[in-house]
């Protein structure tokens, strides 16, 4: 009873920094003045996931969740939101035609024209993460990321100071999901005419993150359509030993216990590299199995990017 109590204190808490941040942004829409993401916003914000991240699991299997859901995301045809999530590069096992994660992003990133690396995680910040660093923040590409510095988000950095800063995530266990999302066009106030010049680079632990830690929640059209990998899936190898670790660490749910060994469900696994990661045996590897596209832009099908 006492947890349930708490678990309503805290959402009913989180709802109202929502209410905040809603107040503030509303305030200027209403004075005709430029909403600028602030402080004060990106605090608020990072407090509510809390409630995302609590309340999901709760009811992703009510009609009404699914309902909202394609109301955010949008229907699968015309998506607003698009995630692709690209592996940790600890081992990957090569084939003819396999493209490497790391010169994936290092070749989106030398394309890019404008790029900032922010100052905090918002995802960590609100779950006040204990197992990665809240200070360790996401890159952001194109034109439109530049609204973002009127805030004091972050810094402005050089291509190889970014890849640097990826390199580090993965040191981290951090797993790079690019997306394009139509959510920070409202929340963190991109202009609408310069949002297909922004994509952003998110560096998400499985324990936080709202898109990882949800993954398995997501209604289906949801996850097959617009949570999905740039063509990695998990393979367990006899050298498991059967500790489970991969189990419980990948956000998907798609590594499932076999007798003594373990399996990986590979039309729900992500490629994010996670189990990988956990596995103390070298048991389980990540492998190739779409055809690689020219570049990461590309794999956001139908949509005009541009962060050039």
């Amino acid at each position: 009873m006492k947890n349930r109590r708490d678990n309503y204190l805290s959402a009913v808490n989180d709802l109202r920094h929502i209410g905040r941040w809603l107040g503030r942004k509303m305030g200027d829409r209403l004075q005709g003045r430029e909403y600028i993401f602030t402080r004060e916003d990106f605090l608020d914000l990072s407090k509510a996931i809390r409630y995302s991240n609590w309340l999901s699991p709760r009811v992703a299997h009510k009609k009404w969740y699914q309902k909202m859901v394609d109301g955010m995301f949008g229907p699968v045809e015309n998506p607003k939101i698009r995630s692709r999530i690209i592996p940790l590069n600890a081992q990957v096992k090569k084939s003819k035609n396999a493209v490497v994660p790391h010169q994936l992003i290092d070749d989106f990133i030398d394309s890019a024209g404008f790029m900032i690396i922010l100052d905090e995680c918002l995802c960590r910040k609100g779950m006040e993460c204990k197992d990665y660093p809240v200070d360790f923040g996401c890159l952001m590409f194109g034109e439109g990321a530049k609204t973002l510095l009127k805030g004091n988000h972050g810094r402005v950095v050089t291509a190889e100071e970014a890849k640097k800063h990826v390199r580090e995530a993965e040191k981290h266990g951090l797993v790079p999901i690019a997306a394009h999302a139509k959510a920070e066009e409202q929340v963190m106030g991109i202009p609408e005419e310069q949002h297909h010049k922004f994509i952003e680079l998110c560096l998400c632990c499985p324990c936080c993150c709202v898109a990882m830690k949800n993954l398995k929640y997501y209604p289906p059209d949801i996850y097959r359509h617009n949570f999905i990998n740039v063509g990695f899936v998990a393979k367990a190898l006899p050298a498991c030993k059967g500790c489970n670790k991969c189990v419980s660490a990948c956000p998907a749910g798609a590594i499932k216990k076999n007798g003594n060994k373990v399996w990986v469900q590979e039309d729900i696994c992500v490629g994010c590299g996670v189990c990988q990661h956990a596995c103390e045996y070298d048991a389980i590897r990540l492998v190739q199995i779409g055809k690689p596209k020219g570049g990461l832009v590309d794999y956001f099908d139908g949509l005009r990017l541009d962060v050039r």
